[in-house]
């Protein structure tokens, strides 16, 4: 389910929706008669509808209280002070989860460099504004996200990339920005891996000084030389999944299976999470997510997928190797 810009948007995040007797057009008929517009609903892949209705409420689901309760066993003994002399108060559970405080700073500040990719025209049944997928600047001007996403020049001609789109710390909306792509640049996108590289255009200083690259206001993520991958590694995905504000998957997230052109991995994403870099613990960027991975017998989903960002840059070099080392000098890849 795709989630628009503008007034239906907000009435949707005001109104939390919990009924699940109500249907999909109910639910659209009910916000666009308060937003004051025709109702109109805007479906990707099948979802149930309490995954849809989750969807929409200003929280994702991971951060709400659970609405069931939990079973209640009797007192234990509560040990006295003073009487762990081997430190049996404290245990590593399993294999031990301690990440550095550093680790929530560097996620922050790497996290301003990804993006939402929306539509401006009307595409596959979606209208202008709707949330089409993820990406992120590996440069201060050139953006990647899924061939799938972007295929080819024409269609950046359609869309719009847009930065901070997402939630304060305080749950209040951000200030965004958007740039357009550049027509006339850098484009380059490779189906098999199913990668796209484009310029994006600056924009003008709000002072009027000059112009201001995407990078300037937002950084970008270097395109990692040496990716590390490793049995149980966890992996972080920083992505709009449905077209929501912008949200990361951090937990149950291991690496599940290692293939020579992608990664599987179990962390969390749905449709419009194509396009989302995929991070080790460091921040590192290691794969760019473009897909569900395996199922088992029955139907259930085992793992997500992502293109390993190796091959990625041996293909960048392939391509631009004597014919723009310019734009390898700009990534950081060594001819």
């Amino acid at each position: 389910m795709y989630i628009l810009e503008g007034d239906a948007r907000k009435m949707t995040q005001e109104k939390p929706m919990t009924e699940p007797s109500e249907s999909l057009q109910e639910v659209a008929s009910s916000l666009a008669d308060e937003a004051g517009e025709a109702p109109q609903v805007i479906e990707g892949e099948a979802e149930p509808l309490a995954d849809f209705l989750a969807s929409t409420e200003a929280k994702p689901v991971a951060m709400k209280t659970s609405e069931f309760e939990y079973p209640t066993g009797a007192e234990v003994p509560i040990p006295p002070v003073g009487g762990d002399p081997l430190g049996v108060f404290e245990r590593i559970i399993d294999e031990a989860d301690f990440l550095p405080a550093s680790f929530l700073e560097q996620g922050a500040q790497v996290q301003r460099s990804v993006a939402r990719v929306v539509l401006t025209k009307p595409h596959a049944g979606l209208p202008a504004g709707a949330g089409w997928a993820t990406g992120f600047l590996i440069s201060p001007s050139l953006f990647m996200t899924n061939n799938h996403v972007i295929n080819d020049i024409a269609f950046a001609s359609k869309i719009r990339i847009q930065f901070n789109y997402q939630l304060g710390p305080d749950g209040i909306e951000l200030v965004s920005e958007s740039f357009l792509p550049e027509l006339d640049g850098v484009f380059w996108t490779n189906p098999a891996l199913d990668y796209s590289v484009i310029r994006l255009q600056p924009n003008q200083a709000a002072d009027g000084s000059g112009e201001v690259l995407p990078g300037d206001h937002w950084g970008f993520i270097p395109l990692n030389q040496s990716p590390i991958y490793r049995e149980k590694q966890h992996f972080n995905v920083i992505q709009h999944p449905s077209g929501r504000r912008k949200e990361v998957a951090l937990q149950d997230n291991e690496i599940h299976k290692l293939f020579e052109n992608t990664v599987r991995y179990t962390a969390d994403t749905e449709p419009g999470s194509s396009g989302s870099p995929v991070f080790d613990n460091l921040w590192q960027l290691v794969a760019l997510h473009h897909a569900g991975g395996e199922k088992d017998a029955s139907g259930k989903w085992l793992d997500n997928q992502g293109i390993r960002v190796d091959r990625i840059i041996a293909d960048l070099r392939a391509h631009f190797a004597g014919n723009n080392d310019d734009v390898l000098a700009e990534l950081g890849i060594p001819v």
